[in-house]
C-alpha cells in the first residue's frame, strides 16, 4: 500500500450526521475523579444538543456494541488508546478531555470542553488522521498475537535476563541486531510518548512513518532510525521477551518468535481544539522549544 491510499488528509473537516442528531458516547478513566466529576457537565450540555448513547467509566478494551457518531473521552492518553482499540474499524471521531498529566491525544482542557464540543457538533473544527500499523507475531507457522496499534509496540527484555537480541529485516533484508533491553516501534503519533522517553525524534503527524528506537542499547552506535511506514518489517526474537502494545501487555514472546509489522487502513479521527495545534501542544506540553529562564 502506497502512503496515504485510501486515507483523508492528515487535517480536514470532517461532518458528523446532518439529517439527525449525532449519536455520543462518553467514556471515562475512574481512576481519576475529575473525570468523574465532568460527566454531569456534559450530560446536560449533550442531552440537549445530540442522542447521548450512555456513559461508560471503565479502563476496558472490549469491543464497542454501540454505534455513536462520536467518542468523547475523559481521561488521559491512555484512556484514548484504549478506547481506539475497542472501536475497531469503526469511522468514529474521538475528542478527548485531558484530565491526566501530559495529554498529547487527549489535548482539549476541561475548561474548553463545552466550546470545542458545540464546535465539533456545528461542523466547524478539524480534525487530525492519524495513521495506524498492524502486526503479526508468529510462532511455528501459527499467528499468536494480531493487533492494530496507533502508538507503538515494544518489544522489553524479559525480567529474568541481563539483555535480549533482536533482528531488524527491512522486507526480507536483515538491516542489523539489537543488543539491550529491548526496541520501539513507534508511529509518528507515538513519537512524542515512549519513543520520546528513549531519546527518540519527534515527528509531525502528518507523517506517514515509523521510529525504530532501542532501549538501553548495549553499542554506542545504535540509534533511532525513521523509515517509511508502507513497507514490511519484521523483529526476530532470540530469546524470551515481552511484547507491549499501546501500553497493553499483549503476552510473552518465545525464542525465535516473529512480529510482522504492516501498513493498516484503520485510522484514528481525533478532534483537535484549535488553540491547540500540534506545535502549541509541543510548546505548552513538553516546553519544547522554550528558552531557558534565569537563575
Amino acid at each position: 500500500m502506497t502512503p496515504g491510499s485510501g486515507r483523508p488528509r492528515a487535517e480536514e473537516s470532517a461532518l458528523l450526521p446532518t439529517g439527525r442528531r449525532p449519536r455520543v458516547m462518553i467514556f471515562g478513566d475512574p481512576e481519576k475523579p475529575q473525570a468523574e466529576a465532568l460527566v454531569p457537565r456534559l450530560r446536560s450540555f449533550l442531552e440537549q444538543r445530540a442522542e447521548l448513547l450512555g456513559v461508560v467509566m471503565d479502563r476496558s478494551y472490549e469491543p464497542i456494541e454501540e454505534k455513536p457518531d462520536l467518542v468523547v473521552v475523559l481521561g488521559g492518553d491512555g484512556s484514548i488508546l484504549a478506547v481506539n482499540h475497542r472501536l475497531g474499524r469503526r469511522r468514529v471521531p474521538v475528542l478527548g478531555i485531558n484530565v491526566g498529566r501530559v495529554g498529547f491525544l487527549a489535548a482539549v482542557a476541561p475548561d474548553r470542553a463545552e466550546v470545542v464540543l458545540k464546535q465539533v457538533l456545528a461542523g466547524e473544527v478539524a480534525y487530525e488522521h492519524r495513521a495506524m500499523t498492524a502486526f503479526q507475531v508468529k510462532r511455528e507457522g501459527a499467528v499468536v498475537y494480531d493487533s492494530h496499534v496507533l502508538n507503538e509496540i515494544v518489544v522489553n527484555r524479559d525480567a529474568k535476563a541481563s539483555m535480549v537480541e533482536i533482528d531488524f529485516i527491512d522486507d526480507r533484508r536483515p538491516v542489523c541486531s539489537f543488543y539491550g533491553d529491548g526496541v520501539i516501534v513507534s508511529t509518528a503519533t507515538g513519537s512524542t510518548a515512549y519513543n520520546l522517553a528513549v531519546g527518540g525524534p519527534i515527528l509531525s503527524p502528518r507523517l506517514e512513518a515509523l521510529v525504530i528506537s532501542p532501549i538501553a542499547p548495549h553499542m554506542l552506535g545504535m540509534r533511532p532510525l525513521v523509515l517509511p511506514a508502507d513497507r514490511t518489517f519484521t523483529l526476530r526474537v532470540r530469546g524470551e521477551a515481552l511484547l507491549t502494545s499501546d501500553g497493553h501487555l499483549e503476552g510473552r514472546l518465545q525464542a525465535d518468535d516473529r512480529i510482522r509489522i504492516v501498513p493498516s487502513r484503520r485510522v484514528l479521527h481525533l478532534v483537535i481544539d484549535p488553540r491547540q495545534r500540534f506545535y502549541a501542544r509541543l510548546r505548552s506540553k513538553l516546553r519544547w522549544g522554550e528558552t531557558p529562564g534565569p537563575g
